[in-house]
């Protein structure tokens, strides 16, 4: 017997509560986080706090 791959389609009328590994999509269901960032990696040790304190970054949130 010759069985062939099922192929979704407009007249496919068969139970679709099974899962399809299908690769990664994004959608209002994905719960995908996005990799975090170093906010601080381009200020330097001797730039203002980012923070507001008036105080260099060494002497802040750099130490």
């Amino acid at each position: 017997m010759n069985e062939q791959a099922h192929v979704h389609g407009p007249d496919c009328n068969h139970d679709h509560d099974h899962q399809h590994d299908h690769g990664h999509v994004h959608g209002p269901d994905c719960n995908h986080q996005e990799p975090v960032r170093n906010a601080l990696k381009d200020v330097g040790r001797n730039d203002p706090c980012p923070c507001g304190s008036q105080k260099k970054f060494k002497k802040c949130h750099g130490a």
